[in-house]
């Protein structure tokens, strides 16, 4: 059993296919994910075959009850598998953990951790070249591509040089990088553009005195739009384009969710503001936050009293 975690990006989805794929040749093997995944990636090999735990409920839970193996792919803390945490937690099964971000707090039987590495599709490239680098197909290097690409920003930040040496050795296996690119990148919808635009142009404001961006985008907003999941992918790191803006947030509403999106560049650990005040956490320059106790708009007062009792971190050099 794979588990990514609850709203899957493309290092999630793109680890547990690579797994999956892997794995399928001599197992009976299920990727079973706390919720949806978005549109953009559905084209990948086999990815029909994730299963959807708020669909398939009754199916997900025997098929948890009677696995011998869970692997947690992609995350390192027990509510980062959202409604599916407490059934893991019941399951007799031995646990695997792989992941690259800090501060693993998962009770597991077995931890593949670093945070040295762009993705955990890059650990999962290691994981298989350890144990049957003959195994490796065409499906499997697709899929640990894109979580590579989606994860470094098409190979602009969190890259080291044992990455790329990692990229070679996958396009040697004659993976279409330009559909993989197009699929992801330049598959949205008009909507989505259109959100994007309002986004920029209505709903982003700059606070100079601490070089940030906010872009704040309610339910309302998002139904304006017809919000599919996936479309505000991106969103956070284009305000980091503006010159002497080096921190971004996205907070957005959704589902009765208040979601918080940080990206920082250089030395602001933007981390550090998710994990004290959002419920989250994440990598120094890229974290993920949520607010579960307040309306939007509190939320949204809230997040600008916390940036400015936090000056010292966003104006680090």
């Amino acid at each position: 059993m794979i588990v990514p975690h609850v709203n899957p990006d493309g290092d999630a989805i793109g680890s547990s296919l690579a797994l999956f794929h892997f794995f399928k040749k001599t197992n009976s093997v299920d990727i079973i994910a706390p919720s949806s995944f978005p549109e953009f990636l559905k084209w990948m090999p086999s990815s029909d075959s994730v299963l959807d735990y708020k669909k398939h409920k009754n199916d997900v839970v025997s098929k948890i009850d009677n696995a011998d193996l869970i692997i947690i792919a992609d995350h390192n803390a027990a509510n980062r598998s959202g409604d599916l945490e407490t059934i893991i937690d019941k399951s007799s099964a031995k646990k695997l953990m792989i992941d690259h971000h800090p501060e693993p707090t998962y009770s597991v039987d077995y931890t593949i951790s670093c945070i040295n590495v762009s993705s955990t599709s890059e650990l999962v490239y290691n994981f298989v070249d350890e144990i049957e680098p003959e195994a490796f197909t065409k499906d499997i290097a697709s899929s640990i591509y894109v979580g590579i690409m989606t994860d470094t920003g098409n190979f602009m930040h969190n890259v080291h040089s044992d990455t790329f040496e990692i990229v070679s050795k996958l396009i040697s296996y004659k993976i279409d990088r330009d559909l993989i690119y197009n699929s992801v990148f330049n598959n949205y919808s008009l909507d989505r553009m259109r959100l994007l635009g309002f986004a920029l142009n209505e709903k982003m404001f700059l606070y100079k005195d601490l070089n940030i961006a906010i872009v704040s985008l309610d339910e309302q907003e998002l139904i304006r739009f017809n919000y599919k999941k996936g479309d505000t992918e991106g969103f956070v790191n284009m305000p980091l384009a503006i010159e002497n803006i080096n921190s971004s947030i996205l907070i957005m509403q959704r589902d009765d969710e208040i979601k918080l999106s940080f990206r920082s560049k250089g030395n602001i650990a933007i981390n550090k503001i998710a994990k004290a005040h959002f419920n989250g956490g994440g990598h120094k320059n890229a974290a993920g936050g949520i607010e579960k106790e307040l309306g939007f708009a509190e939320t949204l007062e809230k997040l600008k009293t916390v940036l400015y009792q936090n000056k010292q971190i966003l104006l680090e050099k």
